[in-house]
């Protein structure tokens, strides 16, 4: 009788062994047949880029209809971490930008308008502090 239970546990542990393994076979042979995301994509006005594994965005933001670029434009390193922030205006900058040291302070900020710098920019060094102005301001220019 112990044969016999021995037995049919064993049979039965071949059984569901298989079964499992039939299971993980077909998960695998599915991810084979998926076909690879692009690394950029282009819906409805919204350009995203992506890192390889398309798993983080690399940059986004909005295209004209002519494929200019268009109103907040943000990228972000392989972690995720925000790098920049650029308005655009007809595929010119136009407005506030924000660029960020890799360890996510400030690295510079200030104002595009018609794609030249004007106003007052600020430069900081990796620990945030303040290095540099400079003030690109049209009517003190000669």
């Amino acid at each position: 009788m112990k044969r016999i239970v021995g037995i049919a546990l064993i049979f039965g542990t071949l059984i569901f062994g298989c079964d499992s393994s039939e299971k993980t076979d077909n998960k695998e042979v599915k991810k084979e047949k998926e076909e690879p995301k692009p690394l950029v994509v282009f819906e409805n006005g919204v350009y995203t880029e992506w890192y390889p594994g398309h798993e983080q965005i690399k940059v986004r933001g909005r295209k004209t209809k002519e494929g200019k670029k268009d109103g907040v434009w943000k990228s972000y390193n392989s972690e995720g971490y925000e790098m920049s922030i650029i308005v655009y205006k007809d595929g010119q900058k136009h407005g506030h930008i924000v660029v960020y040291h890799p360890n996510g302070a400030v690295h510079y900020s200030g104002e595009y308008e018609e794609g030249e710098r004007v106003g007052p920019w600020k430069f900081y060094n990796e620990k945030g502090a303040l290095i540099k102005e400079e003030n690109y301001d049209s009517s003190t220019e000669e």
